[in-house]
């Protein structure tokens, strides 16, 4: 299955928090509970590192919700504060056993 398209925006100096659902093709909630999951904002594609996230740290992804298919990023007023790109690009992958699915990408204003 391709990654999903989905443009966001950050306010610069504000607590950003989004909480994502994975489904599969019919639908039904899929249990990341034994799933690492990272995310990447760049530049462009290619590009320069802005921000990486996973499930440890500050800013972070947090796993669980019903079925434990949800997926929380919280990145901090101090992180956001700190982006000064009009537009940069990011992905969100999961790994299980050395399996790495593309999830998400898009644009961030």
């Amino acid at each position: 299955m391709a990654a999903g398209i989905y443009n966001f925006t950050i306010e610069q100096g504000t607590t950003f928090t989004r909480t994502f659902k994975y489904k599969d093709a019919n639908g039904d909630p899929v249990d990341l509970s034994s799933h690492a999951v990272r995310m990447q904002i760049r530049k462009n594609i290619g590009g320069d590192l802005i921000s990486s996230f996973t499930e440890e740290g500050t800013d972070k992804f947090t796993v669980g919700g019903t079925g434990n298919n949800e997926f929380t990023l919280s990145i901090s007023a101090s992180t956001t504060a700190s982006y000064t790109f009009s537009t940069a690009v990011y992905d969100i992958e999961i790994e299980l056993g050395g399996v790495v699915t593309r999830l998400l990408q898009g644009k961030i204003k």
